[in-house]
């Protein structure tokens, strides 16, 4: 006997970008990434006396947790839907028909939220779909591998309130020639200056980098009657941690870089990992301000290797804590 129906094969995710929080919308575009929304209603059974060993009552419901755990290859026309829900809202493009898009997060201000609706669903989404929204991403991840292929993308991603049992948007098909950021396109350059950033290149060191943006959102709730229950009123920006792990042969220049592990005050550094894709226009420079937090001992094959973690930091002089520009095709989300 064949299965026919919920193949997993034929789920996809859909994502439309809301003008307000609260309003979900139609999706826009297919993306091709790896998850599905969930939904969990936080039932509790009530810790009471009915006399009786099992639950009697019903459970109560709490605040529902609505999630998506999206990973998949990075594509140059859909990062700036990552990185308008994982750094910055009120983003628009410069230029066209090559569109460069800027993300420079702030620190001394509270940048503006972009919301997003995603939808999710299999063959079956007309009765088992979901469709999220007043969504951002809380856990922002990029790892480039060792094997120096398509950087791959994690994300949490997070939601305001949900509609169940919703089919998705028709007509829409996912690009099937994307261009993919890859790892051996991409170089490293390490400054001691600010205004220097993105100058000093760091040759046959880098073997893999993993760059994690954790948003630590608050997630805000009020209590404005049952018109509003099971919904978050909106989100507040927690303390942001920005983390930079490379993973560096062992060479004269990272040795001591680690011998500064017990220098104070911590030296700054400003890194910058460029990705200079061979299909023109796509380029991807992302990097900012960091200090080396710690050092690991790896190893690859044969060879030792050096882990350093490093976190990014206001930086006055430069004026930002991280920035992330991407050149694609993509004239507007």
């Amino acid at each position: 006997m064949t299965i026919g129906d919920g193949l997993v094969r034929l789920r996809a995710n859909q994502i439309g970008k809301q003008t307000v929080f609260g309003t979900a919308v139609a999706a826009t575009r297919r993306v091709p990434w790896r998850g599905l929304v969930t939904y969990d209603p936080s039932r509790t059974d009530p810790d009471v006396d009915t006399g009786s060993i099992d639950p009697v009552i019903k459970p109560t419901s709490g605040a529902p947790v609505i999630e998506l755990a999206a990973t998949g290859p990075l594509i140059y026309n859909d990062l700036p839907y990552r990185l308008a829900a994982g750094l910055k809202g009120g983003v628009t493009p410069t230029g066209g028909p090559t569109y460069v898009w800027t993300y420079q997060a702030a620190s001394l201000t509270a940048d503006p939220f972009q919301y997003f609706t995603v939808e999710s669903g299999d063959d079956q989404s007309a009765t088992d779909g979901i469709q999220a929204y007043g969504g951002v991403i809380d856990s922002y991840s990029e790892t480039m591998g060792e094997d120096l292929g398509a950087i791959e993308f994690s994300d949490t991603w997070v939601f305001g309130a949900a509609n169940l049992a919703t089919d998705r948007t028709g007509a829409l098909t996912v690009d099937t020639s994307p261009v993919f950021v890859m790892g051996d396109e991409t170089f490293i350059t390490i400054d001691t200056v600010a205004g220097s950033i993105g100058a000093t290149p760091v040759s046959d060191a880098l073997h893999a980098s993993t760059l994690t943006i954790s948003n630590n959102l608050d997630r805000k709730r009020f209590a404005n009657g049952s018109n509003s229950r099971r919904k978050l009123a909106g989100y507040g920006r927690g303390a942001r941690v920005i983390e930079l792990v490379l993973t560096f042969a062992k060479t004269a220049a990272t040795m001591a870089e680690e011998n500064t592990l017990d220098d104070d005050p911590v030296p700054n550094r400003y890194i910058q990992l460029t990705t200079n894709s061979a299909t023109s226009p796509y380029v991807y420079q992302r990097g900012g301000a960091f200090r080396l937090f710690s050092v690991a001992d790896g190893e690859i094959g044969g060879n030792a290797t050096k882990v350093f973690t490093y976190r990014a930091y206001y930086d006055s002089t430069l004026t930002y804590v991280f920035k992330a520009i991407v050149t694609n095709t993509l004239a507007a989300l």
